[in-house]
């Protein structure tokens, strides 16, 4: 039925949380956002995750470090974001900061896989 491979699945799964990222970001550091869009992006955002995470759960060949390191920059700036939007901590340095951090291990990930 697919003609992907799981590696090329998470691939395009965390690409696109990484677009819904960088989305939030901008809507939330404008400060002219639409605090529902804002809410609706991060939803969305969260659902890629969930459905990546599922995905990593039924493939062990993408249980790998890069993987792990993809993730755990995604629950950081997950977190900052929660801050930010509901907890009014207006660290934008640090959203940003995790923001690249999750930019910077999506690009190690995708090196990692093709070199497989």
């Amino acid at each position: 039925m697919f003609t992907k491979t799981p590696t090329e699945l998470l691939l395009k799964d965390f690409s696109n949380l990484l677009n819904k990222c960088q989305s939030c970001y901008d809507l939330v550091t404008n400060r002219r956002y639409n605090q529902y869009l804002a809410i609706l992006t991060t939803a969305e955002g969260y659902a890629i995750a969930e459905k990546a995470y599922v995905r990593c759960d039924q493939n062990p060949e993408l249980q790998t470090k890069e993987v792990s390191n993809f993730v755990n920059a995604f629950d950081e700036f997950y977190f900052e974001l929660k801050q930010i939007m509901f907890h009014d901590d207006d660290d934008f340095e640090t959203f940003r900061t995790s923001l690249k951090r999750m930019q910077t291990e999506y690009e190690i990930l995708t090196a990692s896989f093709n070199e497989i």
